[in-house]
């Protein structure tokens, strides 16, 4: 599914009136309806409805969604700021809802508002949507403390909830709210999607209004994605029935060490357990004894331990990596300066594309500007894995910096760095800089030592089999993410361990391989699947 910035949204509607025949009227009247269908769902008739408009569309939607539901509920509008709707949708809706009788206040914060707030059935932020960017105005701040409180009134926001950027994410401390609804117009917004506002923004309801989307998919250049099962069913690779091994690309898989040899075992595993037609281990001479009797599929080459390494050692390993159509190096390696060696030496030489996870990241950290250096400079296409702490280390800000500007700091990175990011955590993040991904499934099940080392297989097996480095490492989180959440069913999300991951991820990847269903777009309502 396709996701929206803040500033696609006006294009869009103008796009629909130019070019389509949609007013905008037409396009507030629909939103009205789609608010309103959300409210009869969930909140008695009869009860008392404050909604809050401000001066722009936003606003606009508040008011169309009052004229909806005046007739079965108590309703009041708030007209946020003094100058009124700017916009003649706007107007014209806030009119047609006082020549019905409607009430219109103007907002004015007090105790006697937020007691109507704490006691109301249901209070609809309509305020400013995707036209927030920035601070919220002081006299709007008890408006959002008296919401935020309000712990027994049904909350619901149009769009986007107060205090949230719409575009990547971020919150504001003082003057977000957590609602139990967005119901999201048109298209989902990119920042809904992703933490921390995913944290915020409760049950996401999408409803596209009825507007023609290939049309408009067809004049818009839309680079933000969620990933979904339509995208998944699209993107997993094929295999013919008449393909051999030969077909389906050769992986290098250079991870674990003496003191992390179960980052071997659960990367590899991943790693065979997703398609790759050759998977070669490369690894000490204990590892791959090890990794022999219990993985007989792969092949396997040794090499001394990071310290023991020599320069014809490093040679050897990026003349291995050559031959292959991906290498994963990292899981568990272990960071030591001569790790660092390997990866500079691996960046700076040609071949198929390399994935970099967990120490092999971490190593860069050794002469940091040396090694980003590499990285700008790579020979070949680059994917690193990071989760928050690691990309921190490499970025040169705070976890919490991080966090806070997750979609903003992955692009940015990935951009001036040309390689694809997987920014790892809750709702994963994947780009190149220009394209977005964000991936909805997973838990808490997945919060443990190793979870990691099985996503890196994952993606490093179908990037072998010649998966677009974007696409593998969506594919990857996502049925990553899925497995966690069917295992959790059984075990909770307090027993799954990673081990399990791997067969699980084998039988999600099943479900989607035999599933003949040909529906174009399966999410209507609300975008899980």
């Amino acid at each position: 599914m396709k996701l929206a910035t803040s500033s696609l949204i006006p294009q869009i509607d103008r796009y629909a009136a130019e070019h389509l025949g949609i007013p905008v009227r037409d396009l507030m009247d629909r939103s009205g309806e789609a608010v309103a269908k959300v409210v009869f769902e969930r909140v008695p008739k009869g009860r008392t409805v404050l909604i809050f408009a401000g001066v722009g569309n936003n606003g606009g939607d508040g008011y169309a969604t009052a004229t909806k539901l005046m007739d079965d509920y108590d309703v009041t509008v708030f007209g946020m700021f003094k100058e009124g709707p700017k916009t003649e949708e706007s107007r014209y809706f806030r009119d047609f809802f006082l020549s019905r009788g409607g009430k219109v206040e103007e907002y004015e914060a007090s105790d006697r508002l937020t007691e109507r707030i704490h006691n109301a059935g249901c209070v609809i932020d309509a305020i400013f949507g995707t036209g927030f960017h920035g601070e919220i105005p002081e006299s709007v701040k008890p408006l959002a403390r008296a919401i935020h409180s309000a712990v027994n009134t049904r909350k619901i926001a149009i769009d986007v909830p107060l205090g949230i950027n719409a575009d990547d994410g971020s919150v504001l401390d003082d003057a977000a709210t957590y609602v139990g609804v967005t119901v999201c117009l048109s298209m989902i917004k990119t920042g809904l999607v992703s933490y921390p506002a995913k944290g915020y923004v409760g049950e996401i309801v999408f409803d596209d209004l009825g507007l023609p989307w290939d049309d408009i998919y067809q004049a818009f250049d839309i680079p933000d994605h969620l990933i979904e099962k339509v995208f998944v069913k699209l993107h997993l690779p094929k295999r013919p029935k008449n393909s051999n091994k030969g077909s389906f690309g050769k992986l290098l898989v250079i991870t674990g060490s003496e003191k992390y040899r179960g980052a071997a075992a659960l990367s590899l595993e991943a790693a065979l357990r997703s398609g790759a037609g050759y998977t070669t281990y490369l690894g000490t001479e204990s590892l791959v004894r090890e990794l022999t009797a219990k993985y007989p599929e792969a092949i396997y080459e040794v090499r001394p331990a990071n310290e023991a390494m020599t320069e014809e050692d490093i040679r050897a390993a990026v003349e291995l990596s050559a031959k292959q159509t991906a290498t994963l190096i990292g899981c568990g390696s272990d960071n030591s300066k001569d790790l660092f060696r390997l990866v500079k030496a691996l960046l700076l030489s040609e071949g198929g594309t390399l994935i970099l996870d967990a120490d092999a990241i971490n190593s860069l950290t050794w002469d940091l500007e040396d090694g980003l250096s590499a990285l700008k400079s790579a020979k070949r296409p680059v994917v690193l894995t990071p989760h928050p702490l690691e990309f921190a280390r490499i970025a040169g800000e705070s976890v919490s910096d991080v966090q806070l500007h997750r979609i903003e700091r992955a692009k940015s990175f990935a951009s001036e760095y040309n390689c694809t990011l997987v920014l790892k955590g809750a709702g994963t993040i994947v780009t190149d800089g220009t394209e977005l991904f964000i991936n909805h499934t997973g838990s808490s099940a997945l919060a443990k030592a190793g979870s990691g080392d099985v996503l890196a297989g994952v993606i490093s097996s179908l990037i072998a089999m010649g998966t677009r480095p974007l696409d593998a490492a969506s594919l990857a989180a996502y049925f990553h993410g899925l497995a966690a959440d069917h295992l959790a069913e059984e075990f909770s999300s307090f027993g799954v361990i990673p081990s399990d991951l791997p067969p699980q991820i084998a039988r999600e990847i099943a479900r989607i391989e035999n599933d003949n269903s040909t529906a174009a777009h399966t999410l209507d309502r609300s975008y899980e699947d």
